[in-house]
C-alpha cells in the first residue's frame, strides 16, 4: 500500500474503509489464483511498477503459468492498450523470470536429471537445470530442494550468498533456512520447493 493510501486510511478512515471492504467483497467468490491474476492486469493498467513486480510475482505463486498471465494480458488489449501491455513485458524480461523465456512459454513441465546419488555430497549443492536453478540439501537419507529464486522478486540466489545453510538474497537481504526453506529474516515467505524423485541412483527435478 502507497504512503498516501496509509494516510488517507488515517485522515478519512470513515470514507476510504469502506472502499477497501468493498473492494474485498466485491472479489469473496474469486478463488486466490484468479484474484492474483486480475491484481496484475489492474497494475499494468495503472503502470505501477513495484505493484506489478508483487503481483506477478503471487499470481505465479498461486499456481499461474506464465502463459496463463500473458494470455490475461493479450485478452484486455482492448482495455489496456498495446504499449502498456509492451511496458508490463519489458519489466518482465528485466526480472530474467525463467518461466518467461522464450524455450519455457508453452513448454511441458518435465523430469530434468540434476546429479547421480551416490556423486551428491552431504550439505547444500547449487544445480542449473534448464535456464532454471536449485538448492539440494543432502542430510543423510534425507534430500530436500528449493528453488534458487527469492519469493520476493524472483532474484536468483547464487551459491556465494550460501553460509552455514543460511541463504541470503542478495537483493533485499531475506534470509532463508536451507534445512526448511523457511525465511528466517526480513522477509516473510518461505523458499519455493521443488517437485523431485530419485530412480536408479538419479535425482531428478521437476519442473
Amino acid at each position: 500500500m502507497s504512503e498516501a493510501l496509509d494516510y488517507l486510511l488515517k485522515v478519512r478512515k470513515e470514507a476510504i474503509g469502506p472502499y477497501f471492504t468493498f473492494l474485498k467483497k466485491a472479489g469473496e467468490h474469486l478463488d486466490n489464483k484468479t484474484r492474483s491474476l486480475l491484481s496484475v492486469v489492474t497494475k499494468v493498467d495503472a503502470q505501477t511498477e513495484k505493484g506489478f513486480k508483487q503481483y506477478l510475482v503471487r499470481a505465479m505463486r498461486e499456481g499461474n503459468s506464465a502463459d496463463e498471465i500473458l494470455d490475461a494480458l493479450l485478452v484486455c488489449l482492448p482495455s489496456l492498450g498495446f504499449s502498456k501491455i509492451v511496458w508490463a513485458i519489458d519489466i518482465i524480461l528485466e526480472m530474467d523470470i525463467p518461466e518467461f523465456n522464450t524455450d519455457s512459454i508453452g513448454a511441458t513441465p518435465d523430469w530434468h536429471f540434476i546429479t547421480k546419488l551416490s556423486d551428491l555430497s552431504e550439505g547444500v549443492t547449487r544445480f542449473d537445470y534448464a535456464s532454471r536453478a536449485c538448492f539440494v540439501n543432502k542430510q543423510g537419507d534425507s534430500i530436500k530442494v528449493f528453488d534458487s529464486r527469492c519469493p520476493h522478486q524472483v532474484t536468483n540466489i547464487p551459491m556465494l550468498s550460501l553460509q552455514d545453510k543460511i541463504l541470503t538474497c542478495p537483493k533485499h537481504e531475506w534470509q532463508f533456512s536451507l534445512d526448511s526453506g523457511e525465511c528466517i529474516a526480513k522477509g516473510n515467505r518461505p523458499l519455493n520447493t521443488v517437485k523431485h524423485k530419485v530412480e536408479d541412483d538419479k535425482l531428478y527435478v521437476f519442473a
